[in-house]
């Protein structure tokens, strides 16, 4: 008999985290698991956006998840939340590797960013991922830009 705690339980592992949290909303643990499915070394979406070791590749597959389901989500409250970390994997990009992941105009993250900071919903370490990004934009970051689309 197998030990629950092999890895033959590690595909449903997300599942166990997402449903003990207590504030959980079916959004979040979408976001969850999504982040889960781009890596599943990451543990949370906070910390994947936060730390400066998740990779640019990391960042613009997540990116691209939230871009799919900023779209395709299936309520409005999926939707947002989406939206959201969209808008926060392209701040944690610009913040912690100086480059830019996106076609989107400076103006258009800003605008993005100045409603994530307002959010007082929104966890505030990741507000303040936003407003670092949104002042770097303003003060005319030297960021790189690399292909959205490149590998």
């Amino acid at each position: 008999m197998k030990d629950p705690g092999s890895s033959s339980a590690e595909p449903l592992k997300w599942v166990l985290q997402a449903t003990s949290a207590p504030d959980s909303t079916p959004a979040q643990m979408l976001i969850n698991w999504l982040v889960q499915e781009v890596d599943p070394a990451l543990n949370d979406p906070i910390t994947a956006l936060l730390d400066a070791r998740t990779s640019l590749t990391t960042l613009n597959a997540l990116k691209e998840a939230f871009k799919h389901l900023r779209i395709d989500g299936e309520t409005a409250d999926d939707r947002s939340l989406a939206a959201t970390y969209y808008a926060l994997t392209i701040a944690s990009a610009l913040v912690n590797h100086r480059v830019r992941i996106s076609r989107q105009t400076d103006h258009a993250i800003e605008e993005a960013l100045r409603v994530l900071w307002n959010d007082e919903a929104c966890d505030l370490r990741l507000r303040d991922l936003g407003w670092r990004a949104f002042v770097a934009l303003r003060t005319g970051l030297n960021a790189r830009t690399i292909d959205p689309e490149s590998p």
